[in-house]
């Protein structure tokens, strides 16, 4: 089965679009209550904490990232849709 998040094109043009790995890579690793603050307002900006987190669970420099106006894409946030549907929040 493909989606659109399985194409590799895809994921490079969106760290292109935002700067951030792609989401399949450390949204698994993000600790509970960073991920609990995204899904709260998955079109807010995130803070420059989780930025900096989110490269740093992807071993890299969090230094070169983003830090203002980071904004999930349509893909990240349907990642996190789905996320939530198969993990027992409770």
């Amino acid at each position: 089965m493909s989606s659109v998040l399985d194409d590799p094109a895809h994921d490079a043009s969106a760290q292109r679009m935002h700067g951030l790995p792609p989401i399949g890579l450390w949204w698994p690793m993000l600790e509970r209550p960073l991920q609990m603050e995204v899904m709260e307002n998955v079109d807010a900006p995130l803070r420059a904490v989780v930025v900096r987190r989110i490269f740093e669970l992807c071993e890299l420099d969090p230094g070169h990232g983003p830090r203002l106006g980071v904004r999930l894409g349509e893909n990240e946030r349907a990642y996190i849709a789905g996320w939530m549907h198969s993990v027992d929040w409770h």
